[in-house]
């Protein structure tokens, strides 16, 4: 009953869900089903990934108390400060560390939880450049979003949760671009050759969802990973457009990663899902 009244809260909070009782039923659905695909390890989650985990957390011992301060400065702050959970910022930064990326591309700073991970993990690999873009703090200060998020990180400064040691190591590596996706997204992925590691934290309705999918996945270099905070219906589209199997719909937290084929095979091709007449249901071996 409780998950039920979260969500009529959701809804009537967001004005995307409010105009529009389809997009509203799909979101429920898609919630059922992160919810039957929930992992509760990182460490599994990046497996199913093809991840090397023994490289995922190299040196993140050195960095753990430090990260842990973060994650519990902006939960333990006001409400409306959009931090990730620590078990996402440690698929954030295993990602970062075993792929060793050139470059990285994360829309949506606010405080800067996932962008401390992603420098911790750029600060160990010493190469990779982070690209993190956000809307200018006047653009939603005070204003519910159509997602329904409202925000209270303004009032530090973007990223203001960043540890000072990570800005320092990583300096001249992080760029922060203070506009609109919409227009900054593009243009930054016409300046790169090529984006290894994607992270989608911005504004989650699923139409604008899935147009950064698709910008980010034609850009995305041959076992580069997308990854998606607050997964919903158009993870579901987009995923079902790729011929993902069922572990692009694996989550920590609805936090959900696909990773770009080598070649020209499938995302996915088998232990995944299948749509049959009872919806979504797991696919044989």
């Amino acid at each position: 009953m409780r998950s039920w009244t979260r969500f009529a809260r959701e809804v009537s909070r967001a004005s995307h869900y409010r105009r529009r009782p389809l997009a509203a039923l799909r979101y429920a659905y898609a919630k059922w089903v992160f919810r039957r695909f929930r992992q509760k390890s990182p460490t599994k989650f990046l497996h199913d990934l093809g991840v090397d985990v023994d490289l995922a957390f190299l040196g993140f011992s050195t960095w753990r108390s430090r990260l842990e301060r973060v994650v519990s400065a902006v939960r333990d702050g006001r409400d409306g400060q959009g931090g990730i959970s620590f078990d996402d910022g440690m698929v954030l930064y295993g990602l970062a560390r075993a792929l060793s990326p050139d470059y990285v591309v994360e829309t949506g700073i606010a405080a800067g939880v996932s962008t401390a991970f992603f420098g911790a993990a750029l600060i160990e690999n010493g190469h990779g450049r982070l690209y993190s873009i956000e809307l200018p703090a006047g653009a939603t200060s005070g204003r519910v979003l159509e997602d329904g998020s409202l925000y209270t990180w303004q009032e530090g400064g973007v990223g203001w949760a960043i540890p000072g040691e990570i800005r320092r190591l990583l300096a001249g590596r992080h760029r922060i671009i203070l506009q609109d996706v919409r227009s900054a997204l593009p243009e930054l992925l016409l300046e790169l050759p090529y984006v290894d590691l994607f992270f989608h934290d911005d504004l989650h309705t699923p139409d604008h969802m899935l147009w950064e999918y698709q910008a980010a996945w034609a850009k995305l270099s041959p076992r580069g990973v997308l990854v998606s905070d607050d997964v919903n219906h158009g993870w579901i589209r987009f995923c079902d457009r790729q011929g993902c199997d069922g572990r692009a719909f694996h989550n920590i937290d609805r936090l959900c990663g696909l990773r770009k084929p080598a070649g020209g095979e499938a995302a996915g091709s088998r232990n995944g899902i299948r749509r049959g007449p009872g919806g979504l249901q797991e696919a044989a071996p």
